[in-house]
């Protein structure tokens, strides 16, 4: 008589687990939106200075009075999600296997972790906590880092119209292009634009990215932005909240930060006096804020 047992059971979810997450990995996309840094310790410490590097004549010294520093800290937090097999379950499968649902759950358990850093990210834009400056990442100035211009990532958006959130995404692009440091170097140049939005505003900025011309009213016009910036769906935004964000892509420093310390692994819990077997997934990460000037909310 053969039995399977709680140990080649992990064997097999971590198998599977560990395949469902290089198919689904999607770090390149994250990467996009994020400073992405492999922890070595429980917390890191980013720098980042109110200017941006200019060139100047040396003349008879090194001006560094303008370059002042900021620090912000980044904890690793420890996740976790688990779930019960009855002993007897894992006993009557096949050895070194895994039923079909339980398969399908790691496989779904592995998409969760993939997407885990987009929704801490997600819960950030909604916070609006405080960015490296001490002020809300996400203000109508800058008081620490603008000179004489003003640093607003702030857009108010016209509506949700295919037409109005044309000229919003107009008005998003040249509130990044403006945005400079005390020193006059602008933060944003060689933009490439990508486009953070919420599930429901989706197709239309799928139409916006492919099409020639848009209808305004009874008429067409061209449409300029074909072409010029992709789409990242928020799906963890409420469908109800119609803000959408423009971020530079190509930033220096990215929107936010993440720090990956330990990928998730399975492990397990056997208690031979229970009727269950608990697997549990852990892992440690955290996301940040990073750079405010490379990205806009579009407020509707």
């Amino acid at each position: 008589m053969i039995l399977n047992s709680p140990v080649l059971v992990l064997k097999a979810i971590n198998a599977t687990f560990a395949k469902s997450l290089l198919e689904q990995d999607t770090k390149d996309d994250i990467k996009k939106i994020s400073e992405y840094l492999e922890s070595e310790n429980a917390n890191e410490e980013f720098v980042f200075f109110d200017s941006m590097p200019a060139v100047k004549e040396f003349l008879d010294k090194v001006d560094y009075e303008k370059f002042k520093a900021f620090y912000l800290q980044i904890i690793n937090k420890e996740w976790q999600f688990g779930f019960p097999i009855k002993r007897t379950t894992i006993e009557d499968t096949q050895a070194n296997g895994l039923l079909p649902q339980i398969q399908k759950f790691i496989q779904e358990g592995a998409r969760s972790w993939i997407d885990f850093p987009i929704q801490l990210i997600s819960d950030l834009l909604t916070a609006n906590g405080l960015a490296f400056d001490n002020t809300n990442f996400f203000a109508n100035s800058r008081p620490n880092l603008q000179g004489t211009n003003v640093i607003n990532n702030i857009v108010t958006g016209t509506g949700t119209t295919i037409d109005k959130i044309k000229d919003d995404l107009g008005n998003a692009i040249n509130r990044l292009l403006g945005f400079k440091a005390k020193n006059g170097r602008a933060y944003n140049r060689n933009a490439k634009w990508l486009v953070l939005t919420p599930s429901q505003l989706y197709t239309k900025f799928l139409a916006l990215q492919n099409n020639d011309t848009i209808t305004v009213g009874s008429g067409v016009v061209n449409n300029e932005f074909k072409g010029i910036f992709e789409i990242f769906i928020n799906y963890d935004q409420d469908i109800t909240n119609n803000d959408w964000y423009l971020i530079n892509s190509n930033a220096v420093v990215k929107p936010f930060v993440y720090v990956l310390r330990q990928d998730p692994i399975f492990d397990m819990v056997d208690n031979l006096d229970e009727p269950v077997v608990k697997y549990i997934s852990k892992a440690r990460m955290n996301v940040g804020y990073g750079n405010p000037m490379s990205i806009a909310l579009i407020n509707n």
